[in-house]
C-alpha cells in the first residue's frame, strides 16, 4: 500500500519508462530501415550537414541565404528519399503514449494529466488486489435481490430501503469532498456492505480523489509487523492517514490487542483532525458489542462521527438468496 507521494512517483517512473521504450523502439526501427535503404542515411547525413552549415553561417558570418537554400534543398531531398523508400516523414518518430507531453509527465510547465491518470490506474490495481471483490460499480448492485416483504425493524421492505441507500451512496460519491461525512455500514455477511463501499471508492477515485482500501485484519497485521520492525517506516499507517477517502472493511475480523486499539485510535483520530472521510464496514450490529470490542475511546470516535446504516436481508452470495 503506497502513500499518495509514493503513488505519484511510481506513476512518474512508469511514464519515464514509456518514453524510454518509445524512443528505443523508434531508434531500432530507424536503424533497420536505414540498413535496408542506404539512400535514407545519405539523405539524412546531407540534411544534417546543411543544418550545421546554416548554424555556422549565422554564428560566424557568410552567405546566410545560400546556407538557407542548401538546407531547403536537403530537406526536399530527404522527403523524396523517404517517399521513394515507402516511408512517411514521421515514420521513425517515437510513438508516445501521451501525445500531449511526449511521455515527459510535464506540459506547459505543469504536471500532465497523464500522471494523475496513471496514478489512478495504479491505485485501482492496488485496490483490486487487496479487496475480496475488486472495485465494484453502482450499476452492478442488484436491489432486486433484496426482499420486498416488510421488515418489522424498518417498517418498509429491504428492497425499498436498499434502493434509498444505493441512491444515497451515488450522491455521496458524486459530491465527495473533505466535508463529506464518515459512513458506517453494519450488517451480517453478504448483504452488500463491501460492494457499496467499493462502488463509492470507484466513483470517488474516478473523480480525481485518492482512495485507499484495506481490510481491518490486513491493516492490523501489517502495522503489527511494522511496529516490531524498527528498520521499517509505518508506510501503511501513513498511507491510510493521508488518503482522501479510506475504506476500512470488515471491522471485527482483526486480531484485537492493545496495539491494535492504539493503531486504530491513532488512525481514526488523525483522519478526524485532518478532515479526511472514512467508510467503515462491520458485521457487528450490536453497538454494545462494538464498544466492548474497541473500547469507548475508539467506538465513540467511529459511531459518534459516522452516518450509520444497517443492512437487512439474507446473504446475497448464497444461491437462491433472491427473496420475495
Amino acid at each position: 500500500m503506497r502513500t499518495k507521494d509514493e503513488l505519484f512517483r511510481a506513476a512518474q517512473r512508469e511514464i519515464a519508462t514509456r518514453r524510454q521504450r518509445a524512443v528505443m523502439q523508434a531508434d531500432s526501427a530507424r536503424r533497420v530501415a536505414f540498413a535496408a535503404h542506404p539512400e535514407l542515411a545519405a539523405a539524412e547525413d546531407a540534411r544534417m550537414r546543411a543544418g550545421l552549415g546554416l548554424a555556422k553561417a549565422a554564428a560566424l558570418g557568410g552567405s546566410f541565404a545560400a546556407a538557407q537554400a542548401a538546407l531547403a534543398d536537403a530537406d526536399a531531398a530527404l522527403r523524396r528519399a523517404y517517399k521513394d523508400a515507402g516511408y512517411s516523414e514521421d515514420a521513425f518518430a517515437p510513438a508516445f503514449t501521451c501525445p500531449a507531453c511526449g511521455d515527459t509527465g510535464m506540459q506547459g510547465g505543469k504536471t500532465c494529466r497523464c500522471v494523475a491518470e496513471t496514478a489512478r490506474r495504479l491505485r485501482r490495481e492496488e485496490i483490486n488486489a487487496a479487496s475480496p471483490l475488486g472495485l465494484c460499480r453502482f450499476d452492478s448492485f442488484e436491489v432486486t435481490r433484496y426482499s420486498d416483504a416488510v421488515e418489522p425493524e424498518l417498517g418498509i421492505p429491504p428492497r425499498v430501503y436498499m434502493q434509498k441507500l444505493l441512491d444515497f451512496c451515488k450522491n455521496y460519491a458524486a459530491q465527495f469532498s473533505p466535508d463529506s461525512k464518515n459512513l458506517l455500514f453494519m450488517g451480517s455477511s453478504g448483504l452488500g456492505k463491501t460492494h457499496l463501499a467499493l462502488a463509492i471508492a470507484d466513483a470517488v477515485l474516478e473523480n480525481g480523489h485518492d482512495v485507499l482500501y484495506t481490510s481491518s485484519a490486513a491493516l492490523a497485521a501489517h502495522l503489527g509487523r511494522e511496529h516490531f520492525d524498527y528498520d521499517a517506516r509505518d508506510e501503511w499507517l501513513t498511507a491510510c492517514q493521508e488518503a482522501d477517502l479510506l475504506i476500512l472493511d470488515d471491522l471485527g475480523t482483526e486480531y484485537i490487542s492493545p496495539l491494535t486499539i492504539s493503531i486504530l485510535y491513532e488512525l481514526i483520530n488523525t483522519r478526524m483532525l485532518t478532515q479526511r472521510p472514512t467508510v467503515y464496514t462491520t458485521n457487528i450490529t450490536d453497538q454494545a458489542v462494538f464498544t466492548a470490542r474497541y473500547t469507548e475511546k475508539v467506538a465513540s470516535r467511529i459511531m459518534g462521527n459516522c452516518r450509520m446504516f444497517k443492512f437487512f436481508g439474507t446473504d446475497q452470495r448464497l444461491p437462491g438468496s433472491k427473496t420475495k
